[in-house]
């Protein structure tokens, strides 16, 4: 599917792993491109292939806690990836936007690389939020030793805990992994990160306890783990909601932005017809016919363009 990428903004969830862009227009939202940590040149060149146009336009969504500093220099990132406009949300807020005004209590669940994020929604606000910090990065660690011990090393250095990650991630998708001569199970990975999982699910129960949601959404990478769905059960899972939330933010003060542009052109062209009431006498039956022209079709549209033209024009008039 193609579209007109100018009139798309994309909405990127900076994950502290792994970045997701999606887009939001009248059809719908969706993610269409990943790529490994704050790549952001990536994924617009992705988004650039998948509409076959330019997409000027993004909003980045962050940790609630992270900086200002950090903030803006995502914001300068972006716009030094190629983006003309950026924007940055908080997390929370992109989970508002990623339910789409549905009015039943929610219940969203972020189980990302850094820890894990609850936040209860209600009519489009954050009633309530919690943090455990159990998560993938945590995972990775202890995957990482158990795979030390395989390989008879005393530490797992940094080549073991990026084949932990990596074979963690197959998993997910297998039983079985040959690794070093040995076959590492699934349930290997689940016996480990077990008790942790557990951890966070007590507090999981808390807030569904206490809040009793008509919805839960369960996001983030390590919703992709088995033994996560399973421990976390009765959950929607929606890896993509933070993305779209901000791509739908971006898609609305997009919108914003264009009726404030109508409201100014129509407001400028009012204002260019009160200039040429006050020199119609100078001007000929061709100029006459021009501006009728320009004015016609900047009623129509409200191009800034034909704005433009006919500024000129006017200036030309009263300088001659």
């Amino acid at each position: 599917m193609t579209g007109t990428g100018s009139n798309v903004c994309a909405g990127i969830d900076a994950g502290s792993e792994c970045s997701k862009l999606a887009y939001s227009d009248n059809l719908g939202s969706r993610v269409i491109a990943r790529a490994e940590g704050a790549d952001f040149v990536s994924l617009r060149e992705d988004a650039e292939i998948f509409f076959d146009d330019i997409v000027s336009s993004c909003v980045v969504a962050v940790k609630d806690n992270t900086p200002s500093r950090q903030r803006e220099s995502l914001r300068v990132r972006a716009l030094n990836s190629g983006f003309r406009n950026a924007d940055v949300m908080g997390q929370f807020e992109a989970m508002t936007f990623g339910v789409n005004n549905d009015e039943a209590r929610t219940l969203i669940c972020d189980f990302g690389a850094s820890g894990c994020v609850f936040a209860v929604i209600e009519a489009g606000d954050v009633v309530d939020e919690g943090y455990v910090d159990v998560g993938g990065n945590m995972f990775d660690k202890i995957f990482a030793e158990y795979l030390s011990e395989l390989k008879l090393r005393k530490k797992a250095d940094d080549f073991i805990l990026k084949e932990a990650k990596r074979i963690k991630h197959i998993l997910s998708d297998n039983e079985a992994r040959l690794w070093n001569n040995s076959t590492i199970y699934r349930n290997d990975l689940e016996r480990l990160i077990y008790f942790p999982v557990l951890r966070a699910s007590h507090t999981l129960k808390r807030f569904l306890r206490v809040w009793k949601p008509q919805r839960f959404i369960l996001t983030g990478g390590c919703a992709k783990i088995p033994l996560v769905r399973e421990i976390f059960k009765g959950a929607e899972v929606d890896y993509d909601i933070i993305a779209r939330g901000a791509s739908l933010k971006g898609l609305m003060l997009s919108k914003q932005e264009a009726r404030k542009n109508i409201i100014d052109n129509v407001s400028r062209i009012r204002a260019l017809r009160a200039e040429i009431i006050g020199i119609e006498e100078k001007l000929t039956r061709q100029q006459k016919d021009r501006i009728y022209v320009l004015f016609r079709q900047a009623e129509g549209i409200n191009d800034a363009g034909i704005i433009a033209l006919m500024e000129n024009l006017v200036r030309e008039i009263k300088n001659a």
